[in-house]
C-alpha cells in the first residue's frame, strides 16, 4: 500500500492525517512518480490552516521529486528512470502519485532529487520576481523582508549578483548572523523599533526602488514608508499573518502593488526555460547552497509546526 498525507478538515497540523491508499495506474497522458524527496512550503499551511479554502478531503503538498515508474499512452518526451520534479501540483505529499506529464521537468543529471525538491518552487518563485514581476536591474536599491526562509535566502543571493544594493531583514540574530555570510550589503533585525528608517539610513537616507516582502503583517507598514515615489511594493507572503495593504497611500505615492503566485508567471509553455536558467544560477554558485531539513513524511505535522515557528533556515524536505 501507498502513503499519502491528506485533510478532512481545516485547522492546526494535528489535522495532517497520514494513511495509506491504493494507486491506480497512469492514463493517457500521465505518468507514476515514486517520490524521493517532496518540498514544504509556506503555501501548504495556508490550504491547511483555511486561508485558502478548498475542497474537502484534499491532497496536501505542491512539490516534490522522484523517478518515473510508470508511463501512460501519449507520453513522448519520458521513459521509466527518468528523473524529474515538478513545482505546483497538489498531491505531492505522498510516497507515489499519478501526475500529467505536463507538469514534470526533467532534472538534469548533476541536479539531485533532494536539491530539486527544495530548490523547484522556491527558485522558480525567485526567478519569476526578478525577472517577470519586477526585472531588477544594477544599481537598484533593494529590500528582502523574510531574508532567511526558504525564498527569501534565494531571492537575496541572486538580487545581488546582478548587480543590486541588497538591504535584507531578518527576525533574529541566530538568523542575521548566518545571512551576513551571504555576502548582502546591509542585515537588519526586523523586530526592532523604527525598520523603515533604519533602511533608508542604509540607502543614505533615500527610499529604495523595490521592497519584496514575504513577512506581512508586521512588516509592510515599514514596506510602505522606505519605498521611493514610483516604486514597486511586491508583497510575495504573509509569514506573520496577513495583511492589507492601504491603497490610498499607495496611490498618492505612485507605488505599484503586486501580489504575483508564482503560477501567474511560470506555467507549461516556459518552466522549462525558467528551470534550466534556475539550475544554472545555482551551478555558478549564484544562489548559495541548498540548506535542508528532513522529516518522515508520516512526521508533516512536525515540519508544518517548524514553518510557524520561523526559526528554520532554508528549506523543508519530507522524505518518504
Amino acid at each position: 500500500m501507498n502513503q499519502r498525507i491528506r485533510i478532512y478538515q481545516q485547522g492546526t497540523p494535528d489535522v495532517l492525517n497520514h494513511e495509506t491508499f491504493e494507486l491506480e495506474p497512469p492514463s493517457h497522458g500521465q505518468v507514476l512518480i515514486r517520490h524521493e524527496a517532496i518540498g514544504v512550503n509556506f503555501v501548504d499551511t495556508m490550504f491547511r490552516d483555511g486561508t485558502f479554502k478548498v475542497a474537502l478531503p484534499f491532497g496536501m503538498g505542491v512539490e516534490a521529486a522522484g523517478i518515473v515508474e510508470a508511463i501512460g499512452d501519449g507520453v513522448k518526451h519520458l521513459k521509466v528512470g527518468d528523473r524529474v520534479a515538478y513545482f505546483f501540483a497538489f498531491g505531492a505529499y505522498a510516497d507515489r502519485r499519478v501526475i500529467d506529464a505536463s507538469a514534470l521537468i526533467k532534472l538534469p543529471d548533476d541536479i539531485s532529487t533532494e536539491q530539486a525538491a527544495g530548490l523547484l518552487s522556491k527558485g522558480l518563485t525567485a526567478w519569476a520576481l526578478v525577472r517577470q514581476v519586477h526585472g531588477v536591474q544594477a544599481g537598484e536599491t533593494v529590500v528582502v523582508h523574510g531574508a532567511s526562509g526558504g525564498v527569501g535566502s534565494l531571492l537575496v543571493r541572486w538580487v545581488k549578483s546582478l548587480g543590486a544594493t541588497v538591504i535584507a531583514t531578518v527576525g533574529s540574530a541566530s538568523k542575521a548572523a548566518i545571512v551576513q555570510s551571504w555576502g548582502l550589503d546591509h542585515v537588519l533585525h526586523a523586530d526592532e523599533p523604527d525598520l523603515a528608517k533604519r533602511i533608508k539610513a542604509k540607502n543614505g537616507g533615500f527610499g529604495v526602488d523595490v521592497v519584496y516582502d514575504l513577512v506581512g503583517r508586521d512588516t509592510l507598514d515599514a514596506s510602505i514608508n522606505v519605498l521611493r515615489d514610483g516604486g514597486d511594493l511586491i508583497h510575495v507572503g504573509n509569514a506573520s499573518g496577513g495583511v492589507t495593504a492601504d491603497t490610498a497611500l499607495l496611490a498618492a505615492h505612485g507605488i505599484r502593488y503586486v501580489q504575483p503566485s508564482t503560477p501567474q508567471y511560470v506555467n507549461a509553455n516556459n518552466q522549462d526555460m525558467a528551470a534550466s536558467e534556475l539550475f544554472e544560477r545555482f551551478r555558478e554558485g549564484a544562489l548559495g547552497s541548498v540548506e535542508l531539513s528532513r522529516y518522515r513524511l508520516e512526521d508533516a505535522s512536525l515540519a508544518h509546526q517548524a514553518i510557524a515557528s520561523r526559526k528554520h533556515i532554508g528549506s523543508i524536505l519530507l522524505i518518504p
